[in-house]
């Protein structure tokens, strides 16, 4: 039997210099699919000093075009390779690539969008520019994929894509998994460090960090800044370091590779984030991974990845900032209470996995091949989402698994067996009770609730 042959369309990778959050869900998604038995091509723009082709942890590379004509050149290669391609994970970073312009509708196509840039055009280009780049996102996008599935990473980027785009495929939440670094373990730094991963651009707003240490470090004696990342406002972000007089407390440290970034964070107190939104907020989770709590605005993608009062604190005011983080500080100054955080946020990044990532992003493409639900199974809930636990004699996962929607997600815990039902309401699920023949059993015990957001991001 062939192989399952998936592109993966993204506009960058992860050599290329301003490669962020997505490149890497992009890459290890693909690699995930790989090991699933999937053979995956990338297509992505080229990169000076790199090759036009290369094998990358199991998935040929393919790199064409640059910054803009990458779209076009991902086009002709699908349209050359179309009889080749069993489906399309295509990413919209901003613009997609419009990909079933050249597939048709016998190719399943899955759109992939981290968050909306319906904001950003505006911020980074001017007129008339920012208005073709929002023509393109919202009416463009709508025009080409039609109710094609859409792959988001959190119940926050699901609203905006409703609200702001007003896409009318279905939306499944498929958040980011977490790389859990191997290595030995590190003390924590001696008086309280910040420690912030990230790209040095605008929107991410470092300068409202550096007022936030600046005020907080009065009350937080020792108090230190390590920023880890690079991009175009770092000369810009050196500067408001020295005229904050930050010097003898902030480091840029530009952009680590794994195992530095990885130590350094080690010896963070805590984390912080200042943006003004995200899709997810991956680089809080990873720093959770290694039991380091986070102080954050309450914005659209951090709320997600961040359990307030559990993994972090959130404030819904930035002038709130830094009383945040000499709150947190000084919690974290008792040892027994720092422990009490470093599990809870380790516990919450312990939870996502890529593998499942692309375990599902594959259901997805498997469902839409299908094109039309079993008429057995019909359900008009929308973007509600139903949890079905199931303790006592449950049947096992497979069988499950085999009667219910592929894009529908089951796990064990303990003597409990969850399903998180997609597109499914109260009445819908009860439906699927009775269809699995579980309605009549009095040795199973049936629960049903509406999912709420931890829900789609635990069961997903």
């Amino acid at each position: 039997m062939s192989r399952i042959r998936i592109a993966v369309l993204n506009w960058r990778d992860c050599a290329h210099p301003r490669a962020g959050g997505a490149e890497l869900y992009c890459e290890r998604v693909a690699a995930e699919l790989v090991e699933q038995g999937v053979a995956v091509t990338y297509l992505t723009a080229r990169v000076p000093g790199r090759p036009s082709t290369e094998e990358h942890d199991g998935f040929r590379l393919v790199r064409r075009g640059g910054t803009l004509t990458v779209y076009g050149a991902a086009l002709i290669w699908l349209w050359r390779h179309r009889g080749d391609i069993d489906g399309v994970i295509d990413s919209q970073n901003g613009i997609p690539f419009f990909s079933p312009l050249v597939l048709g509708r016998k190719v399943p196509v899955v759109l992939l969008i981290h968050h909306v840039h319906q904001r950003q055009f505006r911020q980074y280009f001017p007129w008339p520019v920012s208005g073709v780049g929002r023509w393109l996102e919202r009416r463009g996008t709508a025009l080409v994929y039609r109710r094609r599935p859409i792959v988001t990473v959190s119940p926050s980027s699901r609203h905006a894509i409703r609200r702001e785009l007003g896409l009318k495929g279905p939306v499944f939440i498929t958040p980011c998994g977490t790389d859990l670094p191997a290595g030995a373990a590190v003390a924590r730094a001696p008086s309280p460090r910040i420690v912030l991963v990230t790209r040095l651009v605008p929107h991410k707003r470092v300068e409202l960090v550096l007022d936030a240490v600046a005020e907080a470090r009065q009350s937080v004696p020792g108090l230190e800044l390590h920023l880890v990342g690079d991009g175009p406002s770092r000369a810009a972000v050196t500067r408001e370091i020295e005229r904050r007089g930050l010097a003898d407390c902030a480091v840029v440290h530009g952009r680590l590779d794994e195992a530095q970034k990885w130590s350094l964070l080690r010896t963070a107190w805590l984390t912080v984030s200042a943006s003004a939104g995200e899709g997810w907020g991956l680089s809080l989770v990873e720093a959770g991974a290694l039991g380091v709590p986070v102080v954050a605005l309450r914005v659209p993608g951090v709320q997600d990845a961040v359990r307030d009062g559990r993994t972090g604190l959130l404030v819904d005011d930035e002038a709130h900032l830094a009383q945040a983080i000499a709150d947190l500080a000084e919690r974290l100054r008792d040892e027994a209470e720092a422990e009490r955080w470093r599990a809870r946020a380790r516990a919450w990044a312990a939870g996502f996995h890529w593998w499942r990532t692309a375990q599902q992003i594959r259901r997805v493409l498997e469902a839409d091949a299908r094109h039309v639900p079993a008429a057995r199974d019909r359900r008009t809930a929308g973007d509600v989402s139903t949890v079905l636990e199931l303790t006592g004699a449950v049947p096992d996962l497979p069988r499950l698994r085999g009667l219910t929607r592929r894009t529908d997600s089951w796990s064990r815990e303990g003597d409990t067996v969850v399903g998180l039902l997609h597109g499914a309401d109260e009445i819908d699920a009860l439906t699927v009770v009775r269809r699995l023949g579980l309605s009549s059993r009095p040795d199973i015990r049936i629960r049903l609730r509406l999912a709420r957001p931890y829900d789609l991001l635990r069961y997903a």
